[in-house]
């Protein structure tokens, strides 16, 4: 893997690949602990997590667009079926895009937002740095789910891509 040609795709691919070990391994860690498992600020970044991950899918993908509530998850285990649904798509889709697929320019439905509150155009962006947003965005809030099951006083996996890269690149959970 230290090839110099490592393509675009190839290191969207891998990135892909440690979202969903990261997902799987905060699971499992945060249902192995009764006091994550029960807190309400970690299934809600939870949730937003995978928010993020099915809105952009739906956006790439075309699908029709459905933003899902917090509330219409009864339980934590809703909320992680959701999620896995979510990160396999993510990966599914990631691993079936070409680079120059990558490489075209694409506008979130959303971006009318930014431009609404800033009172300027969105700028530019392709398919592929929307895909770098959700490895980005998604890992910021699993450092945010981290740190409050350390505040609930549960020692929280290490999740880091350096790490994942050590490991050998371990597959996700399928369990979780």
């Amino acid at each position: 893997m230290a090839d110099s040609a490592h393509t675009f795709v190839q290191q969207i691919r891998e990135m892909g690949r440690h979202m969903a070990w990261a997902d799987s391994t905060v699971w499992s860690a945060v249902v192995a602990a009764p006091q994550a498992a029960g807190d309400a600020k970690i299934a809600d970044t939870l949730h937003h997590i995978h928010q993020v991950q099915h809105t952009f899918l739906q956006a790439w993908t075309h699908a029709s667009f459905a933003v899902r509530k917090r509330k219409e998850f009864a339980t934590l285990e809703d909320i992680n079926a959701w999620g896995r649904e979510a990160r396999r798509g993510v990966l599914s889709f990631v691993e079936q895009v070409s680079d120059g697929e990558l490489a075209q320019e694409t506008r979130m439905l959303w971006a009318t937002f930014f431009e609404q509150q800033a009172k300027q155009p969105a700028g530019v962006h392709t398919l592929g740095e929307s895909v770098l947003q959700v490895f980005l965005h998604t890992q910021h809030h699993r450092g945010q789910v981290c740190m409050r099951m350390r505040e609930v006083g549960v020692a929280p996996p290490t999740i880091d891509f350096i790490l994942w890269l050590w490991a050998g690149r371990p597959s996700e959970s399928l369990s979780v």
